[in-house]
């Protein structure tokens, strides 16, 4: 009996040992899994970061635009109407100035 009782108790503490290490083996499946999963989680995450700040450079870049265009224009308009107000200044000026010219200097 006390032979049944040893071998017994060897084979209870294999199947003890093997238990231990299939639970290790196991553990370390669902770590590596866990990490796999995070890592990707991340990778995830920094492309969706990076797609967001792509995306609002973007929005930004046509308001920006747009508001370029507006000043522009509104620009171009104020300095048409300051032209026409003082197209007709400027040419009597010149003829002003043109026949000061010839007087004093003669014509040639």
């Amino acid at each position: 009996m006390a032979t049944n009782l040893i071998d017994e108790i060897k084979t209870v503490e294999e199947k003890a040992a093997k238990s231990v290490q299939d639970a290790r083996a196991n553990a370390a499946k669902k770590l590596n899994k866990a990490v796999a999963d995070a890592e990707n989680t991340v990778k995830e995450a920094k492309r969706s970061a990076a797609k967001q700040f792509r995306e609002k450079i973007q929005t930004a870049e046509r308001t920006a635009e747009t508001k370029a265009r507006t000043i522009v224009t509104e620009r171009e308009t104020s300095a048409k109407t300051f032209y026409a107000k003082h197209k007709e200044k400027v040419a009597g000026a010149s003829t002003w100035i043109a026949e000061e010219v010839m007087a004093r200097y003669g014509r040639g």
